[in-house]
């Protein structure tokens, strides 16, 4: 068996596996064997310093149970890499780049590419072998301005890389293949029933299923066990997206249309949104169900090793989005349907500052960043370890209190037993953070050398040497 195994089904469907012991060179470590995997997450407006020293008992307290694989920095200042432009526009683009932004005359674009695209020029000069999408970016977000207020990848000129994907459907295609092209004009009813009858991928691979995990082919009961949860997961993920509206009677039969995303969640495709009470609304429910749906999809694509590198987004720069509903945590409750009815959290609770809501939104914004870690932590790859501690993921986001770069957190998830978890309060900059990060690798991040004169370049205790 080869290193990448597939199950192929009809036309060009195919399943990747996860990585299997069996799979290996036996002189190979596994260690060894798992690629480099590097993802940005980033979340919009900012948390105070003294809400990032609550630690786990404020909004970072989703993070509880990472705390064991996160080092979290609560001192990090991005003043100095702040550039021309408006809040948001000035910081975002240093976020994950490590150098300010170009100026406006070309759109406040980056100043180079964020970190995941230098990992992956550094590793593959040539292109990823056998992956189906070399980076990918995707969450929930409603832009208002130029592109660094959503955007979190840049490609090596500092243009920015492919808008987030907001819909699970789009991102489960641009992982796994999607079903089939759309249908154009007006269908035969006989090929509607045809793809709905195989509108899974999975049916069309079972009979392989069956086969690999039979006596014959020498699989020990823990690959087969891997085999069958992975299975399990992207069934799960396919019946998530499971059209829920939009059926079309044929006779005797209903078949139903394409898979449909969590409803209400009218804009997943709006190229841009208003602020104030104009800007997009959604149930503070629905958008968690599209976040642990996309983190799930994610996660399953990495197993695969369909997926190295990644960005993923949560509201983005200045917060543009109206949630709805009462939302408990922290022992409280707050009412965002009220809270936000005219206007958004930018508005609303940053600028008018209301620190106590700030706290709760905080909680839920940073909440859906952590789907995505934990689906990734359920799975075990050859190495015994989680396919969250065999990547890295950096955390980060453009301010500290009301819109002041001082105290803007970042954090870093995983690493491979790279690097030491817990607080650290040394005084650095986004730069640091990342440069550490990455030559932990072996790879240089590409941030020029004047940028570390801000702050030490050696992060104390951060390194696993």
């Amino acid at each position: 068996m080869g290193r990448r195994a597939l199950l192929r089904g009809a036309g060009s469907i195919a399943i990747a596996l996860p990585f299997l012991p069996e799979l290996m060179p036996r002189t190979a470590r596994a260690q060894d064997m798992l690629p480099m995997r590097l993802f940005t997450m980033s979340f919009g407006l900012g948390i105070e310093h003294d809400m990032q020293l609550e630690e786990l008992n404020g909004p970072l307290a989703s993070f509880t149970p990472f705390v064991g694989k996160t080092a979290f920095f609560r001192n990090v200042d991005g003043g100095p890499l702040a550039a021309a432009g408006t809040p948001h526009f000035s910081t975002s683009a240093s976020l994950f780049t490590g150098v300010p932004q170009q100026d406006g005359g070309s759109g406040y674009h980056a100043g180079g590419p964020s970190m995941e695209i230098v990992a992956k020029q550094a590793l593959h000069p040539n292109g990823v072998p056998n992956v189906s999408v070399p980076e990918l970016s995707a969450g929930l977000w409603s832009r208002t301005g130029a592109d660094s207020q959503f955007t979190r990848q840049w490609n090596p000129d500092g243009s920015p890389g492919a808008r987030p994907e907001r819909r699970p459907t789009r991102v489960f295609d641009a992982i796994f293949g999607g079903y089939e092209p759309p249908l154009t004009g007006d269908p035969e009813p006989q090929e509607l029933v045809r793809r709905h009858v195989n509108r899974s991928v999975l049916d069309s691979v079972m009979d392989q299923y069956s086969a690999l995990v039979s006596d014959r082919t020498g699989l020990g009961s823990e690959s087969k066990a891997r085999i069958e949860n992975h299975l399990a997961a992207l069934r799960d993920a396919e019946n998530r997206l499971a059209p829920t509206e939009g059926s079309m009677p044929l006779g005797d039969c209903t078949v139903p249309g394409t898979p449909t995303d969590p409803s209400g969640y009218s804009f997943y495709d709006a190229a841009s949104g208003p602020t104030g009470a104009g800007a997009p609304a959604i149930e503070w429910s629905v958008a968690e169900s599209a976040m642990q749906l996309i983190g799930q999809i994610m996660a399953i694509g990495v197993s695969c090793d369909l997926l190295r590198f990644g960005s993923h987004i949560m509201v983005g720069g200045g917060g543009h989005v109206r949630f709805m509903g009462n939302y408990n945590a922290l022992g409280t409750s707050l009412d965002f349907t009220s809270l936000f009815d005219n206007g958004t959290p930018h508005d609303k609770i940053v600028h008018q500052y209301d620190g106590a809501a700030i706290r709760i939104y905080q909680h839920f914004v940073i909440k859906q960043l952590t789907h995505f870690l934990a689906a990734l932590d359920g799975i075990t790859e050859v190495n015994g370890q989680t396919a969250l501690d065999n990547s890295l993921v950096l955390i980060g986001t453009e301010y500290g209190k009301n819109h002041d770069a001082a105290h803007s957190l970042h954090a870093v998830v995983g690493g491979g037993g790279r690097f030491n978890p817990g607080w650290y309060d040394q005084a650095l900059i986004p730069s640091d953070v990342y440069h550490q990060s990455l030559a932990a690798y072996g790879i240089d991040s590409g941030i020029p050398a004047r940028w570390a004169a801000y702050a030490p370049t050696e992060i104390s205790g951060f390194r696993n040497t």
